[in-house]
């Protein structure tokens, strides 16, 4: 190895030196996997879809996992394990794990369908001035009603 120095002190400061390191061959040996380039731009959750399912990362927190069992969601299995992925720090300073899950397509639309039934419900009820009233509350409406701007 080699030093050479490449600027002069100033200021009182020690001479910059360039280190020369010895030239490193290449690894050309085969790969298990493909090599993905340390700083390059990847969604930690990626994963690949399944036609027809809907996948969803739940956290392992107090009953989450059971709750979407309930709702139908199957644990997502590789090499005979569930796909789970740190995503965190748990409340007791452990690791927070999530669990990559699946649900039929046709399920999660209707369970997607029956949500915006119930938001466009609320939404009915705002314009009314309605949502959550009671009597006695004096709430103001315009005489031609309230309404909702979407952008």
């Amino acid at each position: 190895m080699t030093e050479q120095i490449i600027d002069t002190p100033r200021r009182g400061r020690p001479p910059m030196l360039r280190t020369e390191a010895p030239e490193i061959q290449a690894d050309t040996g085969p790969r298990k996997s493909a090599r993905k380039p340390f700083g390059a731009m990847t969604l930690k959750l990626a994963y690949p879809e399944r036609k027809g399912f809907h996948r969803h990362w739940f956290n392992e927190t107090t009953g989450r996992i059971q709750r979407a069992q309930e709702a139908g969601y199957e644990h997502v299995v590789s090499e005979g394990k569930p796909v789970q992925k740190v995503v965190g720090t748990a409340e007791g300073g452990g690791p927070l794990n999530a669990f990559l899950m699946e649900i039929p397509q046709e399920w999660y639309d209707e369970d997607m369908a029956a949500q915006q039934r119930e938001i466009d419900e609320k939404e009915k009820a705002i314009r009314r001035g309605e949502l959550e009233g009671q009597d006695g509350d004096n709430r103001y409406v315009p005489s031609q009603g309230i309404s909702i701007k979407r952008s």
